[in-house]
């Protein structure tokens, strides 16, 4: 297979310009609209943003602050829908580029779906999270639920009796939704219910020893879900009946994608390879020159395999020649843009960090290699390595730059309650963030 990384046009800029740093992340999520562009989430760009056919890319910066967009969900009408995480709100972008957000109550709004009838519907965390919103989630009564907006703008909410949904779909035409739940505890349980819009929950399944999720739209218009605690993935089928498939020992599935070929594919390997499980549930692995752990994926409707990465913020996708293509998105405002028109868009400011995103500067190279952060003198170091790494593996928090790193080290807070681990107290936060947006940001 080739790997098509950029054009000579686009090293030519890059190579005049100063390496930019990489995004922390990349993209939550992926839709795709009716004329082929790709939808995707940019959380340090604050914005939902789209990927045309021809490559270029135009982003729609959202109202709040450091809202964090994740999961996304197209209506019939070409509205896009989407979850604020961090900001505790629902948002929807009409055709015209209005943006209109929801305020959800009692916690953070996880993942969103869209009936036949247009209403969306989305999950929601018991208010575990830290937000950097003080008004967002009404203060938090640890309640878990799915919520449901409607046509009018009203919400819905539907409470769960126990536990927290974890994903949430439609099947094709139809208005009751199909949701994922966990059970926490030291044997977990999952369960998989129907929702329908008088809030009425009907079990279908239930196991012991699971952590159902990743509820995603097959071919057949039917859901398909993953169970990692069970070593799983299931699918309903066209008569509505569960069948499951049992995947090799250790295999960790972070998202899911439906193919129009009936095969379901996966990311999330250590290995940065792309996962494929064919209709008899034959599981196999897609190598690739890259050692990043994919993140989202998404099969197109022509079969083409678009995926991110944790560490790379570029859209990159699997043609069905097996070639693979490197979308370059900008880091942070659009500026000095510089297009090629072939599929791919070249933004110049960060251009030079992509083309040679495997050759860090030596210092930083050796820092990543023994998992060391850089010594400010005073000692933040040792705090760090002692206060964040319950959260977060050593190796992560070096590669992730952020703009402002005010929402990770908060996210924290809940991370290390959830472990166990000791607390960050105000004045460990303020200087842990102080650190790392002067050795770690994005202008470094």
């Amino acid at each position: 297979m080739s790997y098509r990384l950029l054009s000579l046009a686009c090293l030519a800029a890059a190579l005049a310009l100063p390496a930019e740093a990489c995004r922390p992340f990349g993209s939550y999520q992926f839709v795709e609209d009716a004329a082929g562009g790709l939808w995707f989430t940019e959380g340090d760009n604050n914005a939902v943003s789209r990927l045309a056919p021809d490559g270029s890319v135009t982003a729609h910066k959202l109202p709040t602050p450091n809202a964090e967009p994740s999961s996304l969900a197209l209506d019939r009408a070409g509205k896009l829908w989407f979850v604020e995480m961090e900001g505790g709100r629902i948002g929807r972008l009409e055709r015209s580029g209005r943006i209109t957000e929801f305020p959800t109550t009692d916690g953070h709004p996880g993942t969103i779906a869209v009936d036949a009838r247009g209403d969306a519907w989305f999950t929601q965390m018991a208010g575990h999270e830290a937000s950097t919103d003080p008004h967002a989630g009404h203060g938090s009564a640890m309640v878990a639920k799915v919520g449901r907006i409607d046509a009018a703008g009203k919400m819905h909410d539907y409470r769960l009796a126990e536990g927290w949904p974890t994903s949430i779909a439609f099947a094709r035409g139809d208005d009751r939704a199909w949701v994922s739940v966990l059970v926490p505890g030291e044997r977990p349980r999952g369960k998989l219910l129907r929702l329908d819009r008088t809030g009425r929950w009907t079990p279908v399944a239930a196991w012991d020893n699971s952590c159902p999720g990743n509820l995603t739209l097959q071919a057949n218009g039917r859901p398909a879900y993953s169970d990692h605690c069970r070593g799983v993935v299931g699918r309903v089928d066209g008569r509505g009946r569960l069948v499951e498939q049992t995947l090799p020992a250790g295999t960790y599935i972070q998202q899911l994608a439906a193919a129009p070929d009936g095969s379901l594919w996966f990311s999330g390997d250590e290995k940065g390879r792309l996962g494929r499980v064919d209709r008899d549930g034959k599981l196999s692995y897609l190598e690739r020159r890259a050692d990043d752990q994919t993140m989202a994926v998404l099969v197109t409707r022509r079969g083409e395999v678009v995926f991110s990465e944790f560490y790379n913020y570029n859209i990159n996708r699997l043609t069905r020649a097996g070639d693979y293509v490197e979308h370059l998105v900008n880091v942070d405002e659009r500026k000095d843009v510089r297009e090629v028109r072939e599929g791919e868009v070249c933004y110049v400011r960060f251009a030079a960090r992509i083309a040679a995103k495997a050759e860090m500067d030596e210092k930083r190279a050796a820092e990543v290699r023994s998992g060391r952060f850089k010594p400010d003198g005073q000692g933040t170091e040792k705090l760090v390595e002692e206060k964040c790494l319950a959260c977060h593996d050593a190796r992560r928090l070096l590669l992730s730059r952020r703009s402002d790193w005010t929402p990770s080290i908060v996210r924290m807070h809940a991370y290390r309650d959830i472990r166990g681990a000791g607390a960050l107290s105000p004045e460990d936060t303020a200087r842990i963030v102080a650190y790392f947006n002067t050795h770690y940001g994005l202008s470094r």
